[in-house]
């Protein structure tokens, strides 16, 4: 008996999965996608991209609710900047003042339906005093922190858009994700992650 029959006698095939291996007809290597891109395929698989012009001193921030639920966020994210950025992730902070303007996230799969079960939001501040009046960090945990150089290009969340980067994030929590300008220019983010119940 092959190993992929005595696999499927053992497991099975779950719902919305194949019972038969794909292998290319030339070479018979094995035919697969990233597991990523199946959850793009999915329809639960989201993004949120976009740029802002910042001033020195000035606080971009986007905090994040996770609704209390099993199914987890899996995320990665990355920016590019014209000067130097600092960053740091905080997890379970409080949003003294939310943020004034909701994010609908984009399925990246756009003939799906389905839309995020996490509420993120965002503000410009003028100041780190002017943010921390909003989002109060205080409490919480820093998970992550960083400085771009000029220029620069970073990727993290996690780290880079690979699985064994992304961050797998806490239920019924809020995240807060800022960024502070050194001096002015632009910044580029790109947010990413899929939203996925475990099986066991």
């Amino acid at each position: 008996m092959s190993l992929w029959k005595l696999i499927k006698a053992r497991w099975g095939a779950s719902a919305g999965e194949t019972s038969d291996v794909r292998l290319d007809a030339v070479t018979e290597a094995l035919i697969n996608i990233e597991y990523e891109h199946h959850e793009i395929h999915d329809g639960s698989h989201f993004f949120f991209n976009g740029y802002q012009d910042l001033a020195s001193g000035n606080v971009l921030d986007f905090t994040w609710l996770m609704p209390n639920t099993t199914k987890w966020t899996h995320w990665t994210w990355n920016i590019d900047a014209e000067d130097e950025l600092s960053w740091m992730t905080y997890e379970n902070v409080l949003a003294t003042n939310p943020l004034a303007n909701v994010v609908t996230p984009l399925n990246n799969n756009r003939n799906s339906g389905t839309s995020s079960g996490t509420t993120m939001k965002y503000e410009l501040q003028a100041d780190i005093a002017a943010a921390n009046a909003d989002t109060d960090v205080s409490g919480g945990t820093l998970i992550g922190s960083g400085k771009t150089k000029s220029g620069g290009i970073f990727t993290a969340g996690g780290g880079s858009g690979e699985r064994d980067n992304e961050l797998i994030l806490k239920q019924n929590t809020l995240y807060c994700l800022r960024f502070v300008a050194a001096s002015a220019g632009f910044m580029n983010f790109a947010l990413r992650w899929y939203e996925h119940t475990n099986r066991n």
